[in-house]
């Protein structure tokens, strides 16, 4: 299983449309900070299931803040971050999704792009796909129940448009 994992997109479509023509995953996480930029970006691509939560920016009562997505048997939790306090550094939601027993964690929030293991738990933060100066993104494939690859990728030609 391929998922490709957005955040912080802030207005520009363009550069999801074109990573998922590029990398055709199996799912989609998006961690905030624009939802309807990428419900309207998944119209064209019904055929991907699709996890969202809300960011800061994002001022819907119809979505939630953090969400636990279970792939291949690995628990997998994502949240923007802006409520665990990430701009301070991952401990706080390190220590969070440890207490629940996950072995991934995803952010958003800051746009730096990063992956990061402790104590057996990686929180990978895909950093922001809307950026005009390097948009970037996650990707995580899975298989077996094991994580077999993760990475950041920039985005190879951006496109910025609505």
């Amino acid at each position: 299983m391929k998922i490709v994992i957005f955040s912080d997109s802030h207005g520009n479509c363009g550069n999801m449309r074109e990573t998922l023509k590029k990398e055709r995953p199996g799912m989609v996480f998006y961690l905030g900070d624009g939802l309807s930029d990428i419900e309207q970006v998944m119209e064209r691509f019904p055929e991907i299931e699709l996890h969202k939560v809300a960011g800061n920016c994002d001022w819907r009562r119809d979505c939630p803040n953090e969400e636990l997505v279970l792939v291949q048997g690995i628990p997998m939790l994502l949240a923007h971050g802006h409520l665990h306090g990430v701009k301070s550094g991952y401990e706080s939601y390190l220590r969070y999704g440890q207490k629940r027993g996950m072995k991934v964690l995803f952010s958003g929030h800051t746009h730096d792009a990063c992956i990061w293991e402790d104590r057996g738990v990686t929180i990978l933060n895909p950093g922001s796909v809307g950026s005009y100066y390097a948009p970037t993104y996650g990707v995580v494939e899975a298989e077996d129940g094991l994580i077999r690859r993760m990475a950041i990728r920039k985005v190879e030609h951006p496109v910025y448009e609505r």
